[in-house]
Formats: C-alpha cells, structure tokens, sequence
C-alpha cells in the first residue's frame, strides 16, 4: 500500500464525511431534505425505507463516502437502524452505474472495447445491479418495520441551528476518521504478511474454460479493473478473442477482483469505519450474495445472446 495514497484517502474521507453530514443536517433542519431527493422516494418506497434516504442516494451519485456518511450519522442519531442501512445499500446499487458512467465505462470502456462490447459491459454491469436490488427490496419489506415511525423521526426534529450543524458534522467525522485510521493500521499488518497476495494466487490459480489470451484478461482484470478492460480492448481489435470470450473474461475478471481485493481490502475498511463492525460484515455479506448470483447469470446471458 501506498504510504501517500493512505494519507490521501483519509484527507478525502475526513473532507466528505464532514460536508456530506454538515450539508444534510442543514437541508434537514430547513425542511428541504424531501425537495432534493424527490427523484428517488419511489425506490426507497420499493423497500420500506423512509422517503428521507433519497437524499444520501442523490448524494451518492456525485460522492459515495458523503453519501455513507450521512446514512452513518442517520444511524447514530438512532433515526434508522441496521435493517435500513443494509437494505438502502442494496436497493441504491443500480446508482453505483450512474456514479461511474461517466467516470469508467464510457471514458474507458466504450472507448477500449467499441460501442458493441462497450455497451453491452454497461449492460451486463446494470444486471448485476439489479440482482442486488431485488434482494434489497425483498430484504426491506421483510425486515425493515415501521417505515412512517422512522419517517416521524425525520419530521419530529428539530430546527438546528448553523452551530449544531457544524457540531454533529464534527463529531461524526472524528467517529469515523478515528475508526478508518485503526482499520487502515489493520489493514498494513496483514498486507505485510501478505495475506491479501496469497488470496488472490489461490483464485488465479482457479482452472477457467478460457483461451490463455482470455486467462491473460482474467489475470489482469484482477490486478486492475481498468488494465483488464484496455487488454481486452486491444485483443479484440487485433482478433486475437471475440466478444464472447472478452465479455466472459472481464465479468470472471471482475468477480475474483471484488473477492481477493474489493470485499477485504476496501468495502468492509470503509463500511467498518463509518458503521458497527456487524453492519458492515452484513453489508459486504450481502454485496458478496448479489455478486454471487449476478456473475453466472451474467455469463449465462453473454452464451445464449452471441
């Protein structure tokens, strides 16, 4: 890990989760939290989530760590609980597409692969979203109770004044900054023994139904997203895979990346530092159901349509 990037990486944190938390009470306490995420209460409504948490879901389409701060201080403030939280997270993955659209698959994707393979990536990758949304909505009308008492959380508070805003938005930053930082100091220690390199031998290793040029994306996309992506592109330009095999490899690809890097080295540090350690295990157990159902169907789609 880079010394330089970890310091980079808590500076951000520390500016997002203090703006996104600071912003959100003041538009709370102005009474104009319902204003700005009118666009997405149909799909907390598809859930049983309070209409309150399209705002974050707005949010999270600009900036996911000012998003998972204001759905943290939500839960600290004992205005949501744990059901909520998972739920939100699996119902808003189809949002996830729209935060990176304009960031990996159209500069990147589109661009390496052609507006064929391209499109039908941003396709396959917006399935995969989906899967995790029907298990949102399913897990949310089964266990998240109570949405008007939640909703009365919101409605019942108090105005604010610019001084408390400016407290809470501290406080929650000092939370969650204090956390990553020890997580962050776990996370060294078991790079340093080298636990993340041995998981991700022992999924390269995994035999695949793969041409070597298709295991080369495979191998690839594992270490880097955006490096797999622009070999495929290259492959397929020069003939050397079609788009059957470079769709396969990169959606093969992107499961061992989520598996060996993702999932342990990002999204749980990141979740455990801004909710109870529980909640994120919950949140990347989940996250890891969808991926798990998503991937073979994905594959399954790519051999029946070309």
């Amino acid at each position: 890990m880079n010394p330089l990037g970890i310091l980079q990486g808590i500076l951000t944190l520390i500016a997002a989760t203090f703006l996104g938390v600071l912003i959100a009470n003041i538009l709370i306490s102005l009474g104009y939290i319902e204003k700005a995420g009118f666009m997405f209460v149909p799909l907390m409504r598809a859930a049983g989530l309070p209409k309150q948490l399209s705002f974050p879901a707005i949010v999270g389409v600009i900036d996911g760590k000012a998003e998972h701060s204001i759905i943290s201080s939500y839960m600290r403030q004992s205005k949501i609980g744990e059901a909520e939280v998972v739920a939100y997270n699996l119902v808003t993955s189809p949002l996830a597409v729209l935060f990176y659209l304009y960031r990996y698959y159209l500069p990147i994707c589109v661009v390496s692969l052609g507006l064929f393979a391209g499109g039908i990536y941003i396709g396959l990758s917006l399935i995969s979203s989906l899967v995790a949304f029907v298990i949102g909505v399913v897990y949310g009308r089964i266990r998240v109770k109570g949405r008007m008492l939640v909703e009365d959380r919101f409605e019942g508070q108090k105005r604010k004044s610019l001084r408390d805003c400016l407290r809470t938005a501290t406080f929650v930053t000092l939370y969650i900054a204090k956390r990553y930082i020890v997580i962050t100091i776990v996370l060294l220690i078991l790079d340093y023994f080298g636990i993340f390199s041995q998981l991700k031998l022992m999924l390269r290793e995994a035999r695949m139904p793969l041409s070597p040029q298709g295991l080369a994306v495979v191998a690839t996309q594992v270490a880097s997203p955006t490096a797999g992506v622009l070999m495929a592109g290259e492959l397929l330009k020069s003939g050397s895979i079609t788009v059957k095999e470079a769709l396969t490899a990169l959606i093969l690809g992107r499961f061992l990346f989520l598996f060996s890097q993702d999932y342990p080295r990002a999204s749980f540090p990141f979740y455990a530092s801004m909710y109870p350690v529980s909640t994120a295990a919950k949140l990347v157990l989940f996250s890891a159901l969808a991926t798990l159902i998503s991937t073979p169907l994905c594959i399954l789609l790519i051999y029946i349509f070309l």
